[in-house]
């Protein structure tokens, strides 16, 4: 189901509804793939179109502000993931053992799940081992070249960093860090690195940044630019 505003010059912005018996209240959830209106199960739908009317103005800026980010990520599909830095298309098909197969020719990924209604659990332990891979060949790499040696390193699943350092030396890299390009990769990787020398991001921090990688502003706005799109 679905419930339509229109927002200024002609423009109409579709509303899916979702019931959940969880909510006790009418909310709007706005995001890079549209705005989701969650609803008790009981909700009165004049109730929410009155409720909706009120939020006209923020529903039309945050759309505007989700929009640009789209563009300038070069648009988001529907069933469309990245890996390192290239965009895939993936279906789902039910399997009896868990696999996934890549054509990097064709740019597809095919998940074979299990069970279809836990494949976001599918994808997020396929970029999680795609991630491990990546972080255990280059982080000794880059190590070395730095002159550093870290603690523990774990791939976690984190909403809002690609990666952290602890004051024991601990370095955490987000398991969604495998959707970019490699040298962004490198670069969080570096980021994490000179962390070990200084903790906190003064002058003398960038500068071991920029020594290992003069092109890091490159980098950073590279994760800016295409964090609204890479989910799970």
């Amino acid at each position: 189901m679905s419930l339509s505003l229109e927002l200024d010059k002609g423009q109409v912005l579709q509303i899916r509804i979702r019931a959940s018996r969880r909510a006790r209240r009418l909310r709007l959830v706005s995001g890079i793939n549209g705005v989701e209106a969650v609803v008790p199960v009981n909700y009165s739908p004049d109730e929410l179109s009155e409720f909706v009317a009120r939020k006209r103005s923020w529903l039309a800026r945050t759309s505007k502000h989700y929009l640009r980010l789209m563009e300038r990520a070069g648009g988001h599909e529907p069933c469309t993931i990245y890996l390192l830095g290239s965009r895939y298309h993936y279906t789902v098909v039910r399997d009896r053992l868990p696999s996934t197969i890549v054509s990097d020719v064709l740019k597809i990924v095919t998940f074979h799940a299990v069970d279809k209604r836990r494949f976001r659990q599918h994808l997020q332990e396929w970029y999680r081992q795609q991630a491990t891979k990546i972080i255990e060949e280059r982080l000794p790499v880059l190590a070395g070249a730095m002159g550093l040696k870290c603690n523990r390193v774990s791939i976690k699943s984190q909403k809002s960093r690609w990666a952290s350092c602890s004051r024991n030396g601990n370095l955490s890299f987000n398991l969604l860090l495998a959707a970019a390009p490699s040298e962004v990769i490198d670069y969080v990787i570096i980021h994490e690195l000179a962390h070990l020398k200084v903790l906190d991001h003064s002058p003398r921090f960038w500068d071991l940044v920029r020594a290992a990688d003069p092109e890091w502003k490159k980098h950073r706005e590279w994760l800016s630019c295409y964090a609204p799109v890479i989910r799970v």
